[in-house]
């Protein structure tokens, strides 16, 4: 199974590749897939190690340009995997899909979900 969350701005296309979260200059998005995780922005990747968790965070400060992903461990402790200094020229928003791929059987897509939260 593979979970991809992040942010995107509101005049991301809604149709054809142009859409996929990572996969425009619109979104910044964190793909998590077993064993690993991989950084996505207008069509660009990057691999990322961390720790193997079940919750990642997303920390976002849109007036300073900052964009962080976290591993979050069962404990509540962070790990960052990754960090974005840009300059955003529109309000965010969440983005987030998850992905069984073609097995929606696969073990461990049942019972997955997201969760928005104050930090």
């Amino acid at each position: 199974m593979m979970v991809v969350v992040g942010v995107t701005y509101k005049s991301i296309a809604r149709k054809a590749s142009e859409a996929s979260l990572g996969m425009n200059d619109k979104s910044w998005v964190l793909l998590c897939h077993c064993p690993g995780f991989t950084f996505l922005h207008d069509n660009q990747n990057t691999e990322l190690s961390g720790p193997e968790c079940s919750r990642v965070g997303v920390y976002l400060d849109h007036a300073a340009g900052k964009l962080e992903f976290y591993a979050v461990s069962d404990a509540g402790g962070l790990t960052l995997l990754h960090r974005v200094q840009t300059v955003f020229t529109e309000p965010l928003y969440p983005g987030f899909y998850l992905s069984g791929g073609f097995d929606m059987m696969e073990p461990g897509f049942y019972g997955s979900s997201v969760e928005l939260c104050e930090p």
